[in-house]
Formats: structure tokens, C-alpha cells, sequence
């Protein structure tokens, strides 16, 4: 089992809008720019659509906000993920050497000392 402070399954879905809003000018995207990333982030809904094949019958859940995630299969979304995860291998030891592509993130820890591994 994976270790879940590892585990960026639907990683795209976890993005903090505050957060990602107040890097972004450290990476250079500040101003008009940054408010027009934070107009595309906010005021989304979404729903569940079933539909029973059967009887062609359709139940919708209803609308909810959605306050966390950047839309997925966008151009923007993975720029926006990796830009919010890109300061990650600042956070971990000096021994570990994180790998990180898209939301797929791997962890190297090596040490000649089997103790300290």
C-alpha cells in the first residue's frame, strides 16, 4: 500500500485555489494575469449525470461548487498542478530525491548505511 502523504492519485483533483492564487506570483504570473487564472478557477459547479440504459431515464445530483481541483483533460490543468506542487522538493529531506511529471511523483532514498536507510 502507498504511502497516502505519496499517494497524488487524482492529484489534480486536490489543488487548493487559495494556494495555487498566492504562488503565483512568485512564479512570475502576477496582475492581469493572475486574475484571469483566478476568474477560471472560481465559480465552477458540477454534478453527477446517471443514466439507466434500460428505461433511458436520466437522475442528476444537484449543482455543488467546486473549491479545490483544476479542471482535468484542459491545456491549463497541468500547468496549474505542477506549478502548485513545484516547490515539493523543498519540503523533503536532503536524502530524498523526489521525481516529479505531471501528477506522477517518485521518491529516491539511498544511503551507504543500511541503519539510516
Amino acid at each position: 500500500m502507498a504511502n497516502p502523504w505519496w499517494d497524488l492519485e487524482k492529484a489534480f483533483d486536490t489543488v487548493n485555489h487559495s494556494l495555487l492564487i498566492k504562488k503565483l506570483p512568485y512564479y512570475g504570473i502576477p496582475g492581469k494575469a493572475k486574475v484571469l487564472i483566478e476568474f477560471y478557477l472560481s465559480n465552477r459547479y458540477q454534478r453527477v449525470l446517471l443514466k439507466n440504459s434500460r428505461t433511458n431515464s436520466k437522475v442528476a445530483s444537484e449543482w455543488i461548487k467546486v473549491n479545490h481541483g483544476v479542471p482535468q483533460r484542459s491545456v491549463l490543468g497541468p500547468l496549474l498542478f505542477f506549478l502548485y506542487i513545484n516547490n515539493l522538493p523543498m519540503a523533503v529531506p536532503s536524502k530524498v530525491i523526489p521525481i516529479l511529471f505531471a501528477d506522477d511523483t517518485s521518491i529516491i532514498i539511498t544511503s551507504p548505511n543500511a541503519c539510516e536507510l
